[in-house]
């Protein structure tokens, strides 16, 4: 038996209590089908399962939920669920996150696209029905019946900071900028600024706004998960040459970043975000191109730095 909020009348693949035609709308679904079910099938061989499904009451075009996972993630989690009006929002995220797994970066906590039954995803969220309530009408299931969820590491304890404002960035940035040697205890979160700079360059990601500290000890880390914004369809040139002028600006880098960036040719970068056929593809061919374009960019700007500076105290950083 159908749940009474969805009409499984609608064959069109939106179950949304309506019919729908052959619309732009209902393409762009069935394209996610095709993508989404490919990509959840490659990305996550052990399912998952989810409990205590609840929204945060953050209310973007993909809501946010946290849940408690078992199965291909374990603990708590993060939540973010395909909707009609952006069936394929994970896109971005997804790639910002392989991207940084291209790059051997640990900032971005692991990310994966699950296609879930939808009567699973009812039951994960039958103790919640603000959010059962805000999906009625939004949610995109597939015309295999299941819903595509993008499912991340939730980083427990941790504090947000302004990435630009806060005065614990700009103490690290000073240090990155700098000639004096990094206090070891701040070591990590000045290379984790720096790969900020770097994969958000790579990314065109220039919407950061906050990262996440997960600790005050010694052994903190910087963590990203505001991501939505990589790859954008258009360019700000204005800001992404703001964050150049940033990575200019640094005088030392972490040196196993470095070796992995000039390990990011053109293949690599394919296997990382063009894997299988097109519909697939988590970048579109143009935008992997300038992304290439600006890693070719950084390379020249870390052989001249280094070549300035001396390569041992350029790549001091872990």
């Amino acid at each position: 038996m159908a749940h009474p909020i969805f009409d499984r009348k609608d064959r069109g693949g939106f179950l949304s209590g309506r019919r729908v035609g052959i619309t732009r709308r209902s393409l762009w679904i069935a394209a996610a089908t095709i993508a989404g079910g490919a990509i959840a099938e490659r990305a996550s061989a052990e399912p998952i399962t989810l409990t205590d499904l609840k929204w945060t009451g953050l209310r973007p075009t993909f809501p946010l939920f946290h849940a408690t996972a078992a199965g291909g993630f374990a603990g708590q989690v993060e939540v973010r669920i395909a909707t009609r009006s952006d069936p394929m929002r994970y896109r971005p995220f997804l790639a910002f996150h392989r991207l940084a797994v291209a790059l051997g970066s640990r900032l971005v906590p692991r990310t994966e696209v699950y296609a879930m039954p939808l009567s699973d995803l009812l039951t994960a969220l039958r103790k919640d029905p603000v959010g059962l309530a805000l999906l009625r009408d939004e949610l995109a299931v597939l015309n295999d019946g299941t819903v595509l969820l993008l499912v991340s590491e939730l980083i427990s304890g941790g504090r947000e900071l302004d990435f630009y404002a806060s005065p614990e960035v700009r103490s690290w940035r000073l240090w990155a900028e700098g000639s004096k040697a990094v206090p070891r205890d701040r070591r990590g979160l000045v290379s984790g600024y720096i790969e900020t700079l770097v994969l958000d360059f790579l990314s065109a990601n220039t919407q950061r706004s906050t990262i996440v500290v997960d600790a005050d000890a010694a052994a903190a880390a910087v963590h990203l998960v505001d991501n939505g914004a990589a790859f954008p369809g258009r360019l700000d040139v204005g800001t992404l040459d703001a964050v150049l002028v940033q990575l200019k600006r640094v005088s030392r880098f972490p040196r196993r970043l470095i070796t992995r960036l000039r390990e990011l040719d053109a293949s690599a970068a394919e296997a990382a975000l063009h894997h299988g056929p097109f519909a697939e593809w988590l970048v579109p061919r143009r935008p992997l191109g300038e992304m290439l374009d600006r890693r070719g960019a950084v390379l020249s700007l870390i052989d001249a730095r280094a070549a300035e500076l001396g390569e041992p105290a350029f790549f001091a950083l872990p």
